[in-house]
């Protein structure tokens, strides 16, 4: 196993802090299958290069969703806790974040270079799609709780799901 940057390190310029030690985005991972990802977006997969055995997959993203790239497409049990992981970047970095689009290709992909959208539009499409079908489940409030008990800090988008529609 290994930690998971789920906003890969490389978007935001690699081991900077606090990003790089943000416990709300960092996830334990199967080492191979982390590997295989990358630095890809998160997205649905039309046709699959790599399934991992939980059901995770890489491969050509799905053309309705806008982005013709390869992509990474986690289970459903976990798209929500990552799309809300995602909105919680973009606010607690909210003063930073807009300069990240030109660190590589796959941030150039996904951020727009703004402090207020932040993601491209097929992004904000996803990640709201994902926060509507996979809702907070308890794991993720207790995790939440463990990340504040050790960083003090909340992801706001577990507690209050309901502010993500009223920002995005």
């Amino acid at each position: 196993y290994n930690r998971e940057h789920s906003f890969p390190k490389s978007w935001f310029g690699g081991k900077v802090e606090p990003m790089n030690s943000d416990i709300h985005h960092i996830f334990a991972t199967d080492g191979y299958v982390n590997a295989k990802r990358g630095s890809y977006p998160f997205g649905e997969v039309s046709s699959a290069s790599f399934v991992s055995n939980n059901g995770s997959k890489l491969g050509s993203a799905a053309s309705s969703t806008g982005y013709n790239g390869t992509v990474f497409e986690p289970i459903d049990e976990f798209k929500g806790d990552f799309a809300r992981a995602y909105f919680y970047m973009a606010t607690r970095y909210q003063n930073v974040i807009g300069s990240w689009q030109g660190n590589s290709s796959s941030a150039n992909d996904v951020l727009n270079g703004t402090t207020n959208q932040v993601f491209e539009n097929w992004v904000v499409a996803l990640l709201l799609k994902w926060h509507n079908n996979d809702p907070v489940s308890q794991l993720e409030r207790d995790r939440n709780q463990a990340a504040y008990d050790y960083q003090g800090n909340r992801n706001p988008f577990v507690d209050h799901p309901e502010f993500v529609d009223m920002i995005w």
